[in-house]
């Protein structure tokens, strides 16, 4: 399940059948992917992989929610890495991956954790924009939340409007209004999302 379906989006913006699937599923997805972004999850930001006899070792941003023997999913990490894991091992470290005399990461701790993974061996390497490491378990975990469906509602059809609309104008006189997909966009929903935002996504 998602938090909205195509079905669901065509039926709110009065459209039918008049556009592809494929270009309103584009908008329902990327409506997903901002709300997604801000809501609170056990999972890490991935800032450097390597892959030595087997063993996958991740860095993360920051302390991981893991335990050991959980499952996770790898996003952004590149085809080697990406997919579900099991964590084989948590640790954090005091000294950084060396790559042509360039320390990768910088700062007191770095924290890492392992899972097996059957390839050659990959040399130690920076991930940016940063990959994601989610709990497998929580991948579904706002898909029945009503707040949350209706936040990524209001969120499609503001990407749509901005889109296939006045493009930021609005009313019969073409008035200007603030740009939809702004800063603001989110804090639109906030009230809807609650105590479901992660607060370290509002960090920067």
């Amino acid at each position: 399940m998602a938090l909205i379906d195509i079905t669901e989006l065509k039926s709110v913006l009065g459209i039918g059948s008049i556009y592809p699937d494929a270009e309103v599923q584009q908008v329902a997805d990327a409506a997903q992917d901002v709300i997604l972004s801000f809501l609170d999850f056990n999972r890490s930001s991935i800032t450097a992989v390597r892959l030595d006899d087997n063993v996958a070792t991740f860095t993360a941003a920051a302390p991981v929610d893991f335990v050991i023997g959980q499952s996770v999913t790898i996003t952004g990490c590149g085809a080697a890495f990406n997919g579900v894991r099991v964590v084989t091992s948590l640790k954090s470290a005091n000294s950084g991956f060396i790559v042509n005399n360039n320390t990768i990461f910088v700062g007191n701790q770095a924290y890492v954790f392992t899972a097996a993974i059957t390839n050659a061996d990959i040399i130690p390497t920076p991930i940016k924009p940063r990959g994601q490491a989610l709990l497998t378990s929580q991948a579904a975990l706002y898909d029945l939340d009503a707040r949350v469906r209706t936040a990524t509602m209001a969120i499609a059809v503001d990407i749509w409007d901005t889109q296939k609309g006045t493009m930021g104008q609005q009313g019969v006189d073409f008035a200007p209004a603030p740009y939809r997909l702004g800063r603001s966009m989110l804090q639109r929903v906030i009230g809807l999302l609650g105590g479901n935002v992660d607060t370290n996504s509002m960090v920067g």
